[in-house]
This record gives structure tokens, C-alpha cells and sequence, in this order.
């Protein structure tokens, strides 16, 4: 089956490492953009940072493109919640 690539909005928690060397928007997008199947990320706005002694705890709203087998918000959330450091996966809005 091919991948439908998705457009949506999203509010996600996830970890950031301390020692990323670039801003925090950057690392944000760094990480979400390593998520298999993501294919561009760009933050929108930063709600929310909780500095933890080895990674940051990042709170944001972003812009993805993700691609994935069938369309719909649930298989969206399923392949971002899957992503290494992706705590939790909030609000989700499918762009139509």
C-alpha cells in the first residue's frame, strides 16, 4: 500500500538533549523530523519547557508532513507517538 503524505498540526511533548548545539526550535524539529515517515516539520511556537538534568521536556506546536498508509489523525498520532523522545502526542489537526 502506498503512503498518503498528511498534513497536520500538532501539539506534542518530547525530549530534547541538553547538548543538541543548536537553538531549541531547531532541536525540536531535529528530533521530530528523525521520526520515520515524517517528511518536514516546521515549529510553529514553543508552549511549554521543563529543563531536566540530561534532556529538556519541550511542549510545542508544529507543522508536519507525514507519511502514512491510510489517511485520518489516528495513524498520524500512531507514527509520531512510535518517535524516539515523543512523550506525548496532543492535539492533532489534519490540514484539508
Amino acid at each position: 500500500m502506498r503512503a498518503r503524505h498528511t498534513d497536520v498540526t500538532v501539539t506534542v511533548t518530547l525530549w530534547v538533549p541538553r547538548d543538541a548545539g543548536s537553538d531549541l526550535r531547531s532541536s525540536v524539529e531535529s528530533v521530530l523530523g528523525d521520526i520515520e515517515g515524517v517528511d518536514a516539520v516546521t515549529v510553529r511556537n514553543v508552549t511549554d519547557v521543563q529543563p531536566r538534568s540530561t534532556d529538556i521536556q519541550v511542549t510545542t506546536v508544529a507543522d508536519v508532513t507525514v507519511a502514512v498508509p491510510v489517511d485520518g489523525e489516528g495513524a498520524v498520532r500512531e507514527t509520531l507517538a512510535d518517535g524516539f523522545g515523543v512523550m506525548d502526542v496532543g492535539r492533532c489537526t489534519v490540514e484539508t
